[in-house]
């Protein structure tokens, strides 16, 4: 069947001479894995920039049931993204949202508030004349309900432990928990208005520990999740 449909692009690898092949993550199909042919010619009518990572497009596929690989027929940019693939910081972001997705969503499942919600913050990025340096903990937090591991935030508590993923008012034994100051710093990330994310400072050093952290809960609640490999390079970028 032919398969028509907005796709985000997560990850695309060269193929043979000319091919590349890409998963794409769809609202009605979830994550699928797309082969396109002749892109990397110079003439091919499917451009290769299509499909950098976080790029938002049309898709037209030639889509089949219990097939783990599919072919693309057609592709075009739904929402041109320019500064996004321009500028070093809003690229890091975005190969960092890409590759979290790809580590974290593995089923063909639909999900299109996950859709939703992936496509919105890179519409986000792109808009922002400088990326807001709390984006990447925004994301995180925000991808972790989509995914079924959100903590819990609607109890009282001094204390996130990350293992149980709730709140808490003893200090766990473990030593994986946020102690009080960064537990309230995700508690407004989590539950505070726009403008209270907005003007919210966060020192560099607080940023990283909030980031390696919340990274380490994600280790912990996705089984068989390996550390990101874009990860250091946003470290390098960003988070300095």
């Amino acid at each position: 069947m032919l398969l028509k449909t907005e796709a985000i692009v997560i990850k695309t690898i060269k193929y043979r001479e000319t091919s590349v092949i890409s998963n794409f993550l769809t609202p009605g199909k979830g994550m699928i894995s797309i082969i396109a042919g002749g892109v990397r010619k110079s003439k091919s009518t499917m451009h290769a920039n299509l499909f950098q990572p976080a790029s938002l497009v049309d898709a037209v596929i030639y889509y089949k049931e219990n097939t783990e690989l599919h072919r693309l027929k057609e592709i075009r940019s739904s929402h041109p993204l320019m500064s996004t693939h321009e500028q070093l910081k809003k690229i890091a972001i975005a190969q960092f949202m890409a590759e979290l997705v790809k580590k974290c969503v593995r089923e063909t499942t639909p999900n299109p508030g996950l859709f939703s919600f992936v496509k919105d913050h890179i519409l986000k990025l792109e808009n922002d004349q400088k990326p807001n340096p709390n984006t990447p903990l925004l994301f995180i937090l925000g991808l972790a309900p989509k995914l079924g591991i959100a903590p819990e935030f609607d109890r009282n508590g001094r204390f996130l432990d990350l293992k149980e993923g709730i709140l808490t008012n003893f200090q766990p034994v473990h030593p994986h928990f946020l102690d009080e100051e960064k537990t309230a710093l995700v508690r407004v990330l989590l539950k505070g208005s726009p403008e209270d994310i907005v003007s919210l400072s966060i020192d560099n050093e607080m940023r990283r520990t909030l980031f390696n952290r919340l990274m380490d809960y994600y280790m912990i609640h996705i089984d068989g999740m390996k550390p990101l490999k874009s990860t250091e390079i946003f470290r390098t970028v960003f988070l300095v």
